[in-house]
């Protein structure tokens, strides 16, 4: 209990001593005028201690024993010190002319800017109001542009169905012909066929006839032949009964032998030669099956022929060409992949836009032969133009590509390794020979060679510092595989 009393008398005592050691100083503030002054400030000298005026323009601050003076400030007044005699305080500031004016001078110049401001804005306005107008104007000529593109693409589109509802007329009237010239080709060819049979059929029919006629013919005389032996080995036996008994016997044996022999060789001669027609007969009729076969192969082979050449290929087309290229000027290999897309206005004639990216060999600059260094890749965009030769499966074209590539910067290192920019991006043509391989009536693919012309940078002057570039002519062959769609 001792303790926490101990305790608290420690802490109660500071604060005794802290009170002793300050006191109250009282007073009013005034301006040159004698009115109370509201908001002037207070400073106990030597301290940070301050307090603030009220309305009435009084105050009340502590300060400590050892304070003797009070600083009295507001904004455009000069400051002053109070002297703290235990009195009550009265202070009265002057004006600080010199912050009147500044005051005054800034109002002025703030009014001013305030005013070009307000100009400017209706300046402003105007030229918004005026830019309006231009725009409505603008976009009231865009409308009547528009309005004359869409009546001029509306009669194109009416022209453009007339167009193709006549070409499909002809192309009907074309494909009726076609349809009765097939027709009449094979009713032809099966009436030559089934002529061609009835002929085989008839020379089957004598032949078959013939080898009858032969065959009986051979019969008879056989039967001659045999009735006239008989009859002379009878007169022989009759005249040589009794002593040659036994030659008869030979004899008759002999005969009976040789006419067994005669009639089967007459029996082989009548199939060889029955076999032997029929071989013919055969033969005719294969040679006639392969002639309208092979009619038939032809006719069928004409039919798709026209069939292809009558298979519209008009529209948007799509290629797809991949590419390899030498440069002749540095030997540089590059390969390519491009996209060209466009308008088929025939089966020979197409136009498009290309792009696609090319990939280069980079190499480095040669200062003997002054040759700078290209980009590794580069983005060509060209107009391409085609037109084939003929219109069938396998048809020779012509090909021009005429545009820009786009390259990034390359940098030559000069004295004390220097680095100096020159431009890559160039013009490219390109004009191209191929043949197209049409798959089916809507897709083929193609191969070509073509020549490369282009601008290639190249140094005009040198100097251990810098250097000037400019460009020259280079070129190159490059070789074309390509899918269109």
């Amino acid at each position: 209990m001792r303790r926490i009393i101990l305790i608290l008398l420690c802490c109660i005592a500071p604060l005794a001593l802290m009170a002793q050691n300050t006191r109250s100083a009282r007073g009013v503030v005034f301006d040159e005028k004698g009115t109370p002054m509201e908001g002037a400030k207070l400073v106990a000298v030597g301290t940070t201690n301050s307090v603030v005026t009220g309305v009435d323009g009084t105050f009340e601050i502590a300060v400590a024993t050892y304070t003797k003076f009070i600083e009295v400030s507001k904004e455009g007044y000069h400051s002053m010190q109070l002297e703290i005699d235990g009195s009550y305080l009265i202070a009265r500031l002057q004006v600080d002319k010199k912050y009147a004016d500044n005051k005054a001078k800034a109002e002025e110049e703030a009014r001013k800017a305030a005013e070009a401001e307000k100009a400017r804005l209706a300046e402003e306005a105007e030229a918004a109001r005026l830019a309006a107008e231009k725009a409505e104007q603008e976009r009231k000529a865009a409308e009547e542009r528009k309005r004359i593109e869409e009546e001029r693409r509306i009669a194109a589109e009416k022209a453009a169905a007339e167009k193709a509802e006549r070409d499909r007329l002809a192309a009907e009237a074309k494909a009726k012909a076609e349809e009765e010239k097939r027709i009449a080709a094979e009713k032809a060819a099966a009436e030559k066929a089934e002529a061609a049979k009835r002929a085989a059929e008839e020379k089957a029919r004598l032949a078959e006839e013939k080898r009858i006629a032969a065959e009986k013919a051979a019969a008879e005389k056989a039967e001659q032949a045999r009735l006239a032996a008989e009859a002379k080995a009878k007169a022989e036996a009759e005249k040589r009964l009794a002593a040659e008994r036994a030659a008869a016997e030979r004899a008759e044996q002999a005969r009976l032998a040789a006419e067994a022999k005669q009639q089967s060789q007459s029996v082989n001669n009548a199939q060889s030669d029955a076999a032997h027609l029929k071989k013919l007969a055969q033969e005719q009729a294969k040679r006639d099956a392969e002639l309208a076969q092979k009619q038939a192969i032809k006719a069928e082979r004409e039919k798709k022929a026209a069939k292809w050449k009558e298979a519209s290929l008009k529209g948007y087309r799509s290629y797809v060409d991949a590419s390899w290229a030498i440069d002749s000027y540095s030997l540089m290999m590059s390969g390519g992949l491009h996209y060209i897309g466009g308008y088929q206005a025939n089966n020979c004639i197409f136009f498009g836009v290309g792009t696609g990216i090319n990939l280069a060999q980079p190499y480095e600059w040669n200062r003997q032969e002054d040759i700078l260094s290209p980009n590794s890749w580069n983005v060509p965009v060209y107009a391409y133009l085609r037109t084939n030769f003929i219109n069938n499966r396998c048809s020779p074209f012509f090909a021009l590509s005429a545009g820009y590539q786009f390259s990034t910067r390359r940098e030559l290192l000069v004295a004390f390794d220097q680095p100096v920019k020159y431009k890559t991006s160039a013009i490219l043509v390109n004009p191209q020979l191929g043949v197209d391989f049409r798959i089916n009536p809507k897709h083929s693919v193609y191969v070509a060679a073509g020549a490369t012309l282009f601008q290639r940078p190249k140094i005009i002057e040198l100097t251990p510092m810098t250097a000037t570039f400019g460009s020259g002519l280079g070129w190159g062959i490059d070789l074309h595989l390509g899918f269109t769609f």
